[in-house]
């Protein structure tokens, strides 16, 4: 069954879903459409216009040569600064064209992604006992919390003029939002005024709170780096000496935006030292490497930030993963309970075993799974995202309603204390486990004085992981996050 928290209608839903191709597409030796536009341009009228994403070889073109003949066709253009893709706005007619231009490999629809968080649960992994699970907090102890490295969050915003644990412009160092569509920034004929438009272009910047409706992104930015001011330290994040970068895309999270963000963090790395980004977000399908999210990705792997995405919520059938967090270049993180016994949260109850095969209750039911046998699509790592408290917007309505019975309830294991209920939350998913990784990249890159390469942070979460013996690669990956013994790996 799969659960996600639709960004388009925002409420918790679920559906059954079709089997998923475990290869990549296959290609032929010329450009082709992807499939949500091929389906977009059935039966859409010749002066319709869609919104579209242009992936090229950039050993056979230029972006500035791929900008021009789009012009030239009478379609619209946004460049991106740093990433080899450009975004218009195109007519049927014009599409076909473009997709045969000369180094064109592939077109694809600006399609809506979702978030994968939800709350509405009756029982609780606290923030303050999923820290101990990963020992985060004996790293703490050592005097590393992530000092002098920046965590960049890309999601709904955060609510840094509310939340003390989030408070901009101090911790949360930058803030920014899009105010901008795709179809608002193009630049249309051949005529065309420079400078085009680039994706940094949409975003409002220095922003005490980049939330809106969701909650999304705050919740996740407090377990990566919540301060614990409002708890006396009680929900203290993983990393709460990093500095956090807001990249606030809204509600609705579409293609366009994520690739913006993407490209504002690539223009802003060396200014708040950004040493990782997290992604709590995805889609379901097929891997596909020349996917614009998937090459732009990579392109931040390159630039030496390392890249952690959801697994997602769609367990606990297999071949479910996030096609994002297959991407051999990110860390793809799935989401479990409590390795501790006794639990006094029983956060086992969304762990139980789902094969009969009286396995421990540690696997989130609605993780994602990979293919067994498969050596590309599996989860990298396994960390806490059952029902986790953290910071709470004073904007993020539908988070906050999708939580509030369990959030009052005194008689429930997921009780917060009345005087920390207006500032923290429930909810669960791989989103909550996303940034526990996100955080221990930061305590790893501050023990090693920030010289880590993402393919060094990679295989220093993953070798050093808690092994959980009963379950497979597919399910878990290496095994339960060890950020102490992440930390110690890599230590100067």
């Amino acid at each position: 069954m799969r659960r996600l928290l639709l960004a388009a209608s925002l409420l918790l839903a679920t559906a059954c879903e079709a089997p998923r191709e475990v290869a990549a597409p296959a290609r032929s030796g010329s450009p082709r459409l992807d499939a949500a536009l091929t389906t977009a341009l059935t039966g859409a009228a010749p002066t319709a216009t869609l919104e579209i994403i242009v992936n090229y070889d950039e050993t056979v073109t230029t972006r500035d040569a791929v900008t021009s003949a789009m012009l030239n066709l009478g379609a619209g253009v946004v460049q991106f600064k740093h990433l080899e893709l450009v975004a218009g706005v195109a007519t049927p007619t014009q599409i076909s064209a473009i997709a045969a231009l000369r180094g064109v490999q592939s077109v694809y629809l600006n399609r809506q992604l979702q978030y994968y968080g939800h709350g509405s649960g009756l029982y609780a992994l606290m923030l303050h006992e999923s820290i101990p699970t990963i020992r985060a907090d004996a790293v703490h102890a050592m005097g590393i919390t992530g000092k002098g490295m920046g965590i960049a969050i890309l999601d709904s915003g955060i609510d840094g003029l509310y939340n003390p644990d989030l408070v901009y412009p101090s911790h949360t160092v930058q803030n920014v939002k899009v105010i901008f569509n795709l179809s608002d920034v193009v630049t249309f004929g051949k005529s065309a005024p420079k400078p085009l438009k680039q994706g940094v272009d949409i975003f409002a910047e220095n922003l005490p709170n980049s939330e809106t409706s969701v909650g999304h992104g705050s919740h996740v930015a407090g377990i990566t780096a919540g301060l614990g001011t409002a708890s006396a330290g009680y929900y203290t994040g993983v990393a709460p000496g990093a500095s956090l970068v807001g990249v606030g895309t809204g509600d609705v999270l579409f293609i366009f935006f994520a690739l913006a963000g993407f490209d504002y963090i690539l223009d802003h790395q060396a200014a708040y030292n950004i040493k990782v980004v997290n992604n709590s977000w995805g889609t379901s399908g097929a891997f596909d490497p020349k996917d614009p999210i998937n090459k732009a990705s990579k392109t931040v792997h390159n630039h030496g930030i390392t890249v952690v995405f959801a697994a997602g919520n769609d367990g606990p059938d297999q071949n479910t993963l996030n096609p994002y967090s297959v991407a051999p270049w990110v860390i793809g993180v799935a989401a479990g309970c409590k390795l501790v016994t006794p639990d006094p949260t029983n956060s086992a109850i969304h762990c139980a075993d789902q094969t009969g095969q009286n396995r421990a209750a540690i696997l989130a039911d609605f993780s994602s799974r990979g293919v067994p046998g498969d050596n590309l699509y599996h989860p990298d790592i396994t960390a806490p995202g059952v029902h986790i408290v953290s910071t709470r917007a004073s904007t993020g309505t539908v988070l906050n309603a999708l939580d509030a019975n369990h959030d009052l309830n005194l008689t429930s294991t997921c009780a917060i204390a009345l005087a920390n209920q207006p500032y923290y939350t429930c909810a669960s998913g791989t989103s909550m486990a996303t940034p526990h990784v996100a955080g221990v990249v930061a305590l790893l890159q501050e023990a090693a004085g920030g010289t880590l390469t993402p393919d060094q942070v990679a295989d220093a979460i993953t070798s050093t992981a808690a092994p959980l013996p009963t379950f497979a690669l597919w399910e878990v990956g290496a095994g339960y996050l060890d950020a102490y013994a992440a930390v110690m790996a890599v230590k100067q």
